[in-house]
């Protein structure tokens, strides 16, 4: 299987904590293959018959696809005001908690929202869910995918370079390549579920079919029975 890379990033390293200081890649043009070359393909189905993009690190040649990528985004909140948030993980793991009646969940999303880093704002999600599950939102398991996928949608949106970037990977898997996060991820031998690499096929489709959907789109998510919960 090939592991396909589209640039390098040099003198940047897993010692440096990038998230907050790395670069928006440049534009980059779409390069789509034909159709001829891409209409058998079904990326989703049959895997092994196309290449396969692995992203995990931002400093990674596809980096950018991950939500510690250092990209804000500006979504509406429970009170339909316009917030930033400094990435999607931040945005993602808040919403664990948003809308929870309790005073110590009012204050992780806070602590969350105002957390510095993407490293920060997981760390605080991961650290009150494990030690207080009673406070996560009770229909977290059942959309958690559609707030990362309205998350990325603004991502891919936003920022003309990324929504390029995802184009150019047209016909490929993409594959978050964490060895631990078997619900976002596709697990050190490839039994993850892959979520993540997913949803990004998924709006690659819908931005390559815009003019069709620019009015709106109804999106659900189905999820396997043996689903395993992200922590």
């Amino acid at each position: 299987m090939e592991k396909k890379g589209l640039y390098s990033i040099a003198a940047i390293g897993p010692d440096m904590l990038i998230s907050g200081f790395l670069q928006p890649v440049p534009d980059l043009t779409p390069v789509i293959p034909s159709v001829d070359e891409t209409s058998a393909i079904d990326p989703t189905i049959c895997p092994y018959e196309s290449s396969i993009i692995f992203f995990y690190k931002t400093w990674d040649p596809y980096g950018a696809f991950s939500n510690f990528s250092p990209h804000p985004i500006q979504m509406l909140d429970e009170n339909g005001d316009y917030f930033t948030w400094l990435s999607v993980e931040h945005y993602y793991q808040a919403h664990k908690f948003v809308g929870v009646n309790d005073a110590v969940a009012i204050n992780c999303v806070e602590d969350i929202k105002s957390s510095k880093s993407p490293e920060e704002a997981s760390r605080i999600g991961r650290k009150m869910q494990r030690q207080r599950p009673d406070l996560v939102t009770p229909d977290w398991e059942s959309i958690k995918t559609d707030v990362m996928y309205r998350a990325l949608k603004c991502k891919f949106s936003i920022y003309p370079h990324l929504n390029s970037m995802l184009l150019s990977t047209t016909g490929c898997v993409l594959v978050e390549a964490s060895p631990h996060d078997l619900f976002w991820g596709g697990g050190r031998d490839g039994e993850g579920l892959n979520y993540l690499g997913r949803l990004l096929m998924q709006l690659r489709s819908e931005f390559l079919g815009d003019s069709q959907t620019q009015n709106g789109i109804s999106v659900t998510h189905q999820q396997r029975e043996d689903e395993v919960k992200r922590p």
